[in-house]
């Protein structure tokens, strides 16, 4: 944890920020509280799972191997605490398909570079606000020293024209930690396949600080009570998909 911390994070020892909860605070301040004020997860989901397994598949099946689908399904089985979910079929019935379109879409690149065992390559940006740095942390998918490349993989029911304001603004702290590559994201069904690589990084990290600095002063006003008693609630949010009776026990709602 950096020693000059905004003073919002520091009071609640939140050591760095990510997309995912950048995005989460933009998108969905109550479900934001919950995980990093409350400390509880909403929980994870089979399509989750399912691409999770998607990415083990292709790393695997670029480096030759002839189980990587198997070993994949395999994975996403052990992973799942919710076999009896709705979809959990479903799910597991993408995996072969995504990843043989996944890969397909990446063979010409041959095995991706990993720099440590576990196959996590660690970025970090720095937000600078007036009262300290917070930094902003991501891992990357697939990089290709020898193309100056780094993907990031996407598996989806649905390819589409243009990234989401979410996958644009984890593009762009890609591309600005990684600046001497090109960053293109894969989206990838189970039919078909698309390179993308949309936004502005400049513009999009520049309204990224403002939602940053604005958390902060969030942080700076309300311990974790006052902002579970005053954070607005939506109950229709696609972040509570089964996690209902944990909205209903923090929120009432």
């Amino acid at each position: 944890m950096t020693d000059n911390l905004p003073a919002g994070f520091a009071r609640h020892n939140i050591g760095h920020l990510s997309a995912s909860s950048i995005n989460l605070w933009t998108n969905a301040p109550d479900v934001w509280v919950v995980k990093y004020l409350l400390g509880k997860n909403t929980g994870a989901s089979a399509a989750m799972e399912r691409g999770k397994a998607v990415e083990q598949a292709v790393v695997w099946m670029l480096d030759g191997r002839d189980d990587a689908i198997d070993k994949a399904t395999e994975s996403y089985n052990a992973a799942l605490t919710f076999e009896a979910a709705e979809d959990a079929d479903t799910q597991r019935d993408l995996i072969a398909p995504m990843a043989q379109e996944a890969h397909a879409a990446l063979s010409e690149y041959g095995p991706p570079s990993f720099e440590t065992d576990d196959g996590q390559r660690k970025v970090s940006i720095a937000a600078r606000l007036p009262d300290g740095v917070i930094p902003v942390i991501g891992y990357l998918d697939l990089v290709y020293p020898k193309h100056g490349l780094v993907v990031d993989l996407k598996t989806t029911t649905r390819v589409p024209s243009v990234m989401s304001a979410d996958h644009q603004l984890q593009r762009a702290i890609y591309a600005r930690a990684m600046s001497n590559h090109a960053v293109r994201f894969l989206y990838v069904s189970g039919k078909k396949h698309a390179w993308l690589e949309d936004g502005d990084p400049t513009a999009i990290l520049a309204n990224a600080k403002t939602q940053i600095a604005r958390l902060n002063r969030f942080l700076i006003a309300h311990d974790a009570e006052s902002a579970r008693a005053c954070v607005p609630v939506n109950p229709n949010s696609f972040y509570w998909r089964g996690a209902e009776p944990l909205r209903r026990e923090i929120y009432g709602l």
